[in-house]
């Protein structure tokens, strides 16, 4: 009896100490997302982009997080490689004003690119532009470095074929079509799906789908050329 009692107690002990936690996390989560909130807001309406996807990109890359360094190498609360921080004149990645000005811009020119495709651009964002033509082309890619994407010229429609980068596109647009990354109100988002692969998510699986993105602590960004 006094075993039973003391797994019970030990037990209830172990669920406070992880809910209290949660508890702090979600708070350190909608601080830090409120704090970016001005600079999404801003860099949405400067260069024409919903600013929904900005926050949905944010969240899953570095859940708003300043100083997110990636294993390799990305950087900052929308995870900039050095390359493309570059190309978008982006001095300091974990400078949240300038990292979302520059990740609305990219946004913006991926969009055009991808004609309005949110699912494209969301895929190019975290896979490479330069994979995602390929794969919608069946154009082999050759790298700086010699190596070769889509090697065996496979058509998917766009989206890459790798597991981590479906994985980010469904976790975007999970996000984009629940409460989970607005700050305020709820308004539907037109999204666009012409790929022959179906990236969208009835009702029931957007909303369990995005709970688990919430809580999910460790960061989704990869990098694939």
């Amino acid at each position: 009896m006094v075993h039973k009692i003391l797994c019970v107690t030990l037990t209830m002990i172990c669920v406070a100490g992880i809910v209290a936690g949660q508890d702090r996390y979600d708070r350190s989560l909608r601080e830090r997302a409120i704090r970016l909130e001005p600079f999404i807001v801003a860099a949405a309406k400067r260069h024409g982009v919903d600013a929904r996807i900005l926050r949905a990109i944010c969240f899953v890359e570095s859940r708003y997080r300043l100083n997110a360094v990636s294993p390799k190498g990305a950087r900052g609360p929308m995870q900039f490689m050095p390359n493309t921080a570059a190309r978008y004149g982006l001095r300091d990645p974990h400078d949240p004003e300038q990292a979302i000005d520059a990740a609305a811009r990219y946004l913006r020119d991926l969009l055009r690119k991808f004609g309005g495709r949110v699912d494209l651009a969301v895929a190019a964002y975290n896979a490479g532009e330069g994979a995602v033509s390929s794969f919608m082309t069946g154009k082999p890619l050759i790298l700086s470095d010699g190596r070769i994407v889509n090697a065996r010229g496979v058509v998917t429609g766009g989206i890459p074929p790798y597991a981590e980068t479906q994985r980010y596109v469904r976790s975007v647009l999970a996000l984009l079509n629940t409460d989970v990354i607005r700050p305020v109100g709820r308004s539907n988002l037109r999204l666009r799906f012409d790929s022959p692969r179906d990236f969208t998510l009835d009702a029931f699986d957007l909303a369990e789908r995005a709970q688990k993105i919430f809580y999910r602590r460790a960061s989704s960004f990869i990098e694939v050329q």
